[in-house]
């Protein structure tokens, strides 16, 4: 029983319990089954800081402003050639931040052995500092493909160099640039992320 010893050693408490979630988020003729392991945190631990940011509907809505805006999102006369907005989904993203802390779970039945329990090396969906860390980890990310985070909001970055903008909320990623900027961003997401490239909205050439 060495890794439930370990637990309590750490924590001072049981390892916290699990449960499976099936979603079904396609229709009779589509399917879209997802099965996801969720831990039950729920008890406040008042020692962590618990806070990620979402960003203000404005952001958004600047971004799409500034997509529409002549001078702009396009050169004056030359609609056709102007920037375009991405929607990227990061799939699973929690399960890319490492756990800042040490988090032990109990196994799911299949795995679960006596005297044994987990201990978290990603983030989990299900606790408490989840979105926290998934925020440091997009954040980084975005840093080392030289983005500048914002200072009215810590979910709006910039690309000065390749003039693309980005608002995150949770695991989406809206994404204004030109195709050319955009396609770039793309080739370095999918570096370390699993992602889904949702839709590509702007002008096109006829």
């Amino acid at each position: 029983d060495g890794q439930l010893t370990e637990c309590y050693q750490a924590t001072g408490k049981a390892p916290i319990g699990i449960w499976w979630i099936d979603i079904h988020r396609g229709d009779d003729i589509n399917p879209e089954y997802r099965s996801r392991l969720f831990a039950q945190e729920i008890k406040r631990d008042r020692s962590l800081e618990l806070f990620a940011a979402t960003p203000p509907l404005e952001a958004l809505k600047i971004l799409l402003s500034r997509a529409v805006t002549e001078g702009v999102g396009y050169t004056t006369g030359n609609k056709r050639t102007g920037m375009k907005i991405d929607f990227i989904d990061v799939r699973r993203a929690y399960f890319h931040a490492h756990s800042k802390r040490r988090v032990f779970i109990k196994l799911p039945a299949e795995d679960d052995r006596p005297g044994c329990c987990g201990e978290l090396c990603k983030a989990m969906y299900g606790t408490r500092d989840a979105a926290q860390n998934w925020e440091a980890a997009y954040t980084k990310f975005l840093n080392e493909a030289q983005f500048n985070r914002g200072e009215g909001s810590p979910c709006v970055f910039h690309n000065t160099g390749r003039k693309i903008t980005i608002v995150v909320h949770g695991d989406d990623f809206t994404v204004l640039g030109h195709e050319k900027d955009l396609n770039w961003f793309r080739e370095e997401i999918v570096k370390r992320f699993e992602v889904k490239f949702k839709a590509r909205l702007g002008p096109e050439d006829r």
